[in-house]
């Protein structure tokens, strides 16, 4: 039983920080932007295969080289489309979104085929943990990703970068007129969380099988994550995802698979129903550094 349920939380760490990482990134997007980033899992795509591409290279360097490359595709897609659909509205920047996801997916399958692929871990072998042999790579990863999502709330919470963002988030208007320009926190906000996204997808990448479809089953989990949160708020989408992936967790080791999935979204849908609006976690924010989580809109 203890080893079982030592399992059952090594599981969950390995799944929640990527989770959370990815989910952290699309609720940064959403509240600042004000876009459902429905390519946010291709991004995640795209860091796997740039940890292919620069296979030959020192892990850590590659892994550097694929954040640059995640800031600077962020920013390509924000200036080049993103800023000149915002008069779209929500339908505009969602098919704007949907096109850059199948534009990025075309372009990988273009340059190294639709074949699966495969990155090697930088770390072999196994932890003993509680007598459970645990892929030593996948702890170091989670802790990675972990850090990384605990330095972005740093970020947010902790600077007078964050302190722009947050204001931004809940009043963009009023932020102006106390120089945080609009259209440099959009870029910054774009940008930085595109880099997110491709900093989880090349950690995760030595323990997936790489396509160019990949994203997909990213993009689900992380969206209820953030649907999870109240609208507006930072931590909300961290929170999400540990309550989304304890509960897939779970029914996985209960439960076939597809059952599980099957069971995961309904719930979740039904949650959604319920609480259209949200659950708040305001005394995270708190806790944090005062920010309310108040909705910017009603």
């Amino acid at each position: 039983m203890a080893v079982t349920l030592m399992q059952i939380v090594l599981d969950f760490l390995w799944a929640f920080s990527a989770l959370a990482l990815i989910a952290l990134s699309l609720g940064l997007v959403l509240g600042e932007l004000k876009v459902v980033n429905i390519a946010q899992g291709d991004t995640v795509m795209i860091g796997a295969y740039c940890m292919y591409a620069m296979r030959d290279l020192p892990f850590p360097v590659a892994l550097l080289a694929s954040i640059i490359v995640g800031l600077v595709l962020g920013a390509i897609i924000e200036t080049l489309v993103l800023r000149r659909v915002y008069p779209g509205g929500f339908i505009g920047t969602l098919l704007a979104c949907w096109g850059i996801g199948i534009v990025l997916q075309q372009i990988v399958a273009v340059v190294f085929s639709i074949s699966q692929k495969g990155v090697t871990a930088p770390i072999a072998g196994t932890v003993e943990i509680l007598g459970v042999a645990y892929p030593a790579y996948r702890l170091v990863a989670s802790a990675t990703m972990l850090a990384m999502v605990l330095a972005v709330l740093f970020l947010i919470y902790r600077t007078a970068f964050g302190l722009r963002v947050r204001a931004s988030i809940d009043n963009a208007e009023m932020a102006s007129l106390v120089g945080a320009s609009p259209r440099l926190m959009r870029l910054s906000v774009f940008a930085l969380a595109t880099a997110m996204a491709v900093f989880a997808g090349a950690l995760i990448s030595p323990t997936l099988a790489l396509t160019p479809t990949m994203g997909i089953y990213f993009i689900g989990p992380a969206f209820f994550s953030v649907l999870i949160a109240r609208e507006g708020s930072i931590v909300g989408p961290v929170v999400g995802a540990a309550v989304v992936q304890s509960y897939f967790v779970l029914l996985k080791w209960l439960l076939p698979l597809t059952l599980a999935e099957c069971i995961l979204f309904g719930s979740l849908i039904l949650l959604m129903i319920a609480w259209p609006n949200g659950i708040g976690w305001q005394f995270i924010g708190q806790f944090m550094g005062g920010y309310n989580g108040k909705r910017s809109r009603a």
